[in-house]
C-alpha cells in the first residue's frame, strides 16, 4: 500500500474532517492582535522609563550610596526596562508564525518592534500619557506608591545631605524652607550652587544637596528647581 493510500485510508476510518476555514483565518488576527496589544504594553512602560527620569533626574545617581531607598528609586527604571523587554519578546514571538511573517529573521521583527514601541512610547510620554498612567496606578492599586511619594521620601533625609520643600522667605544668603511636613529650616545659602533656571522666591518648590547643621539649620550645596519649569513643576506636589 502506497503512502498516499495509507492516509486515505486513515482519513477514511478517523473520520478525519477538514477544519473550517475561519478557524485558520481567525488564529491569524489573534496573533496578530497580541502583537500590537503586547507592542503598546511594551510602548506603555518605555513612557514610564521616560517619566521616571524626568521625575527623578540623574542627580540622584551621585547619591545612589545613601540609602537603599535612594538606590532601589534611582534603579526604577530598570525593572520597567525588564518589563518592555518581556512585551517585546512576547510580541516577536506571537507574530513570527503569522502568515508570511516566518520569512523574516528574529532579528528584524526585533529591530521593528523596538523602534515601534520606543516610538509610540515616546509620544505617548509626551503628551502626558506617562504621567495619566502613573497617577491610575497611585489611584487605583492601593500598594502602589508613585514616583512622587518616593521622590519626596529621597529628598527628605536632611542627615543624608537632602532636603526638599518650599521657600517661604528670602534673605541675603539665606532662605526659609518649608518641608513637606509643614517644618520650617533655615537654609545657608552664602556658598551655594543655585540653578541658573531657579528663581529664589516665596512659593517656589525646591530641592537641596548640602549639610544638616543643626535641629533645624542646613547648609545647601546645590539648589535646584523641585521638577520640570520653576514654580510650574510636571510633578508639583502640594504642602498641606
Amino acid at each position: 500500500m502506497s503512502n498516499a493510500q495509507k492516509i486515505l485510508s486513515k482519513i477514511q476510518n478517523d473520520n478525519i474532517q477538514p477544519k473550517p476555514e475561519w478557524i485558520f483565518t481567525s488564529g491569524e488576527w489573534a496573533k496578530r492582535l497580541a502583537y500590537f496589544v503586547f507592542i503598546l504594553m511594551g510602548s506603555a512602560s518605555f513612557s514610564i522609563i521616560l517619566y521616571a527620569i524626568s521625575v527623578n533626574g540623574f542627580d540622584l545617581l551621585q547619591h545612589v550610596k545613601h540609602s537603599k531607598l535612594e538606590s532601589l528609586l534611582v534603579l526604577l527604571p530598570v525593572f520597567w526596562l525588564g518589563i518592555l523587554t518581556f512585551f517585546l519578546g512576547a510580541s516577536i514571538f506571537s507574530v513570527l508564525y503569522t502568515g508570511k511573517a516566518y520569512k523574516y529573521s528574529f532579528g528584524k521583527w526585533m529591530t521593528l518592534s523596538t523602534g515601534i514601541s520606543l516610538t509610540l512610547g515616546t509620544l505617548f510620554f509626551i503628551t502626558g500619557g506617562a504621567k495619566w498612567l502613573e497617577n491610575s496606578f497611585e489611584t487605583n492599586i492601593e500598594s502602589y506608591e508613585s514616583l512622587l511619594e518616593k521622590k519626596t521620601a529621597i529628598w527628605s533625609q536632611p542627615d543624608l545631605g537632602t532636603l526638599s520643600g518650599e521657600i517661604t522667605e528670602v534673605g541675603n544668603d539665606f532662605i526659609v524652607l518649608k518641608d513637606w511636613k509643614n517644618q520650617h529650616w533655615t537654609i545657608d545659602t552664602k556658598s551655594s550652587f543655585i540653578a541658573p533656571i531657579l528663581e529664589m522666591e516665596p512659593g517656589i518648590q525646591i530641592k537641596l544637596n548640602g549639610q544638616k547643621t543643626g535641629d533645624f539649620g542646613f547648609t545647601a550645596e546645590k539648589i535646584r528647581p523641585w521638577g520640570g519649569a520653576p514654580g510650574k513643576c510636571a510633578d508639583e506636589k502640594k504642602i498641606e
